[in-house]
């Protein structure tokens, strides 16, 4: 499937740690499984992976806010 944000490139299956910042705090999601455009680094995850990535993402907010 050709990338549905740049057209430029066939998205890729795999699984990469995913760098996150938030408030200028950097961390790093680890093995966040998706399809990755070599092109424009845009990901797309199923629902699963999206609900698991968004709550380490607040997480990790939630301690910055703190």
């Amino acid at each position: 499937m050709k990338c549905p944000i740049c057209g430029a490139a066939e998205l890729e299956h795999d699984t990469r740690d995913l760098p996150y910042t938030y408030k200028g705090n950097h961390t790093v999601i680890p093995a966040v499984t998706a399809d990755y455009c070599p092109v424009c680094n845009e990901s797309i995850t199923d629902n699963a992976e999206s609900e698991r990535v968004m709550e380490i993402m607040r997480i990790f907010a939630n301690k910055i806010d703190d």
